[in-house]
């Protein structure tokens, strides 16, 4: 029986420090029929050159160049290229666990999912900390069941711990120009996916890396709340409502606001309609800090 192939996309972009560890974790899987996809996202460092490197010894390592145009893009360049029959998104400052793709494939197979989740191990140069779900589970998604699980934490709302029938990845896009894509198309996996599977193995490593492509401190904290308001947009002209979504963004807009700082984005204009909104849907504590924030910064200067 002819083995399923995996397609291994890799955006690329300023690691020349941590891209032979990434691939060496990939091309050293127990299971061997992979397509590593890697897309120089218009690096200015050698990592495309060391993916190369790697390229000339290993027939399935191929490299893509184009222009920068940031990580959804990169992820979504690969998309195209991709021809296997399942999709791996690994960012090129991470690494994975050896076994990783042989336990992905054996869940996706024998329970017949679109989508298997997995825990993630954070490292940085001190320490780890692990996040895993508690046990095996088959979730069937009749009536947007799946979907529920995008507001049960972390490991539902990224999209690097995932393993994805193709005709699944095909559907859902990363957007372009927002940071926090990941809010986006996660939700768009749930809301498609037939059937998922999470598995409490943790596989993969997640680096803490302040220059990475998506590592660091907050970068664009408005940009969760675009990605969270583009994802429920698209859901309602499915005909798909989940009133989750609405106290979602409230939360996340209170906690941009309440971040205020220095280092940080400041809101210019606030309509009013926007404001009563987030009002709207903050319980009665939240209400009272939100309040207080917004005498404090005078706020109602920026209503309309």
């Amino acid at each position: 029986m002819k083995q399923p192939l995996i397609s291994v996309i890799i955006p690329v972009y300023g690691v020349e420090k941590y891209i032979a560890q990434c691939l060496d974790s990939i091309i050293n899987q127990t299971y061997k029929n992979l397509e590593v996809i890697v897309v120089n996202d218009g690096t200015k460092d050698r990592s495309a050159e060391i993916a190369k490197e790697y390229a000339a010894k290993d027939s399935r390592i191929k490299v893509y160049d184009f222009k920068n145009g940031g990580l959804s893009v990169a992820r979504n360049r690969g998309l195209e290229i991709a021809t296997g029959d399942y999709i791996s998104y690994i960012d090129s400052d991470d690494w994975i666990d050896l076994k990783l793709f042989e336990v992905l494939l054996d869940t996706a197979l024998t329970r017949n999912v679109d989508m298997v989740k997995y825990g993630v191990i954070e490292t940085d140069e001190f320490k780890e900390t692990r996040f895993s779900f508690d046990d095996a589970k088959i979730i069937l998604n009749e009536r947007g069941q799946a979907f529920d699980y995008y507001f049960q934490g972390m490991l539902w709302t990224i999209a690097c711990n995932g393993l994805y029938r193709c005709d699944l990845a095909k559907k859902v896009k990363f957007p372009e120009n927002i940071v926090h894509e990941d809010n986006y198309s996660s939700g768009l996996f749930l809301y498609f996916a037939k059937k998922v599977a999470s598995i409490p193995f943790c596989g993969y490593y997640y680096r803490v890396n302040n220059a990475g492509i998506s590592k660091g401190k907050v970068k664009r904290p408005l940009d969760k709340i675009l990605a969270i308001s583009k994802l429920r947009k698209e859901l309602l002209g499915s005909g798909f409502i989940n009133k989750k979504l609405d106290w979602k963004l409230s939360v996340e807009f209170y906690h941009f606001v309440r971040g205020w700082n220095d280092d940080m984005y400041r809101v210019v204009a606030m309509q009013k309609n926007l404001y009563e909104y987030v009002m709207s849907n903050l319980d009665t504590r939240r209400k009272i800090s939100f309040w207080w924030m917004g005498w404090k910064n005078d706020l109602r200067k920026y209503k309309g």
